[in-house]
């Protein structure tokens, strides 16, 4: 028997099995829940774990467009998060000319400290 998964807004057809139905699809460490990320980098750093699978060796290569149309966000809220990803150092990015930039996670312990997010977010990167 397998159970039916219904999108709010219609019907899905994405179907999971019953056995193997997660009880929660995902998993947040306390680590990241609290440090202090706003709803707009939180959500894109989201995005980009999934696309990487959460490995320092995956890569996202999606445009930035796109991942603010799939993260439901504006371009320029998509490009302060994303600035402030990458100046926390929660994400490196690669320019690749011609090209859709790659962007990686990176391991927890090279993060800033928390206590720097708002400086970082006035621009004030040390």
């Amino acid at each position: 028997m397998q159970a039916k998964v219904e999108t709010p807004a219609e019907e899905s057809k994405f179907y999971v099995p019953v056995d193997s139905a997660p009880s929660s699809i995902a998993y947040i460490h306390n680590l990241l829940d609290e440090y202090g990320l706003d709803p707009y980098e939180f959500r894109l750093y989201a995005h980009i774990v999934r696309r990487t699978g959460g490995k320092p060796d995956g890569v996202c290569f999606a445009s930035l467009r796109k991942t603010a149309e799939i993260c439901k966000m504006s371009m320029r809220k998509a490009q302060q998060a994303m600035k402030v990803l990458i100046n926390a150092n929660l994400v490196t990015q690669k320019k690749r000319t011609g090209r859709t930039d790659e962007y990686k996670v990176t391991p927890i312990h090279t993060w800033v400290a928390k206590e720097e997010l708002d400086n970082i977010r006035k621009g004030k990167v040390s």
